[in-house]
């Protein structure tokens, strides 16, 4: 179902989630204004307004924390790539001072492993599936080429040095980037968010007033908390949607390679 979502287009999503609130919204101020009598509401209305503020700042408190950790992760996300596009330039730049054949076969290695990674996986990520381990035999064989190489003199040896150091750099920054795509919110605090949402609006239902009034305060208290479920929703999953972060580091140094 999430998958789905991630499908549409923002304005779709966010007018999607508005439509669902606004209707609840409406249903709920009909059903109770129907169900309750307005002189038992209205002599209440102290007590729901007290428990209505309660509610809200659990909600805002939750929510909020939640964006921030979500954002968060976008931050680690977009790092984890430009640490992987850096790592994939620093081998290739360090390899410019081998002889050939190898270094033209660590160099080929190098390209080939960059775009599988831009052409191959991010489409896979911007679906939500899992990426396969091919990308890892790439790095291996780098590591396989360069391993039997013997310097001639202590500058080759400490490039040798530097470059096994990236191999790892590349390696770990890969499945960092890897691990970010499945760091989505669990379904456990999807439903407390989603139950706060209901609270949220739905306690709202109980206050005693003029109805259009009362619908169009209703109105714009649930527009406010679907803007919330919206941007969580936006947030939630870093490959995915128009907000996604993007293999435009890892671009860039193949273009330059090229």
């Amino acid at each position: 179902m999430l998958n789905y979502l991630y499908t549409l287009t923002d304005l779709t999503l966010f007018l999607l989630v508005s439509f669902a609130g606004l209707a609840f919204s409406s249903l709920g101020i009909f059903i109770i204004s129907a169900l309750i009598p307005y002189d038992v509401r209205y002599k209440e209305n102290p007590v729901i307004g007290s428990v209505s503020a309660l509610i809200g700042l659990i909600y805002g408190v939750l929510a909020g924390l939640t964006a921030l950790y979500l954002i968060n992760n976008i931050n680690y996300t977009n790092d984890a790539v430009q640490r992987e596009a850096n790592s994939a330039a620093n081998l290739y730049r360090d390899s410019t001072a081998l002889q050939n054949p190898l270094k033209l076969a660590i160099q080929k290695e190098i390209k080939i492993y960059l775009m599988q990674a831009i052409d191959l996986e991010w489409p896979v990520m911007k679906m939500g599936g899992r990426v396969n381990q091919n990308g890892d035999a790439f790095i291996n064989r780098i590591h396989q080429l360069l391993t039997p190489y013997n310097p001639s003199n202590q500058s080759e040896i400490y490039n040798k040095h530097d470059m096994l150091d990236e191999i790892k750099s590349l390696y770990n920054a890969r499945h960092l980037r890897l691990a970010m795509g499945y760091s989505e919110l669990s379904g456990e605090i999807w439903l407390v968010i989603l139950l706060g949402t209901i609270l949220t609006i739905g306690i709202n239902f109980l206050f005693a007033m003029n109805y259009y009034l009362h619908l169009l305060t209703i109105g714009a208290a649930s527009l406010m908390a679907s803007s919330m479920v919206f941007l969580l929703l936006t947030l939630d999953r870093p490959y995915q949607g128009e907000f996604a972060v993007l293999p435009t580091a890892l671009q860039t140094v193949l273009i330059t390679m090229k």
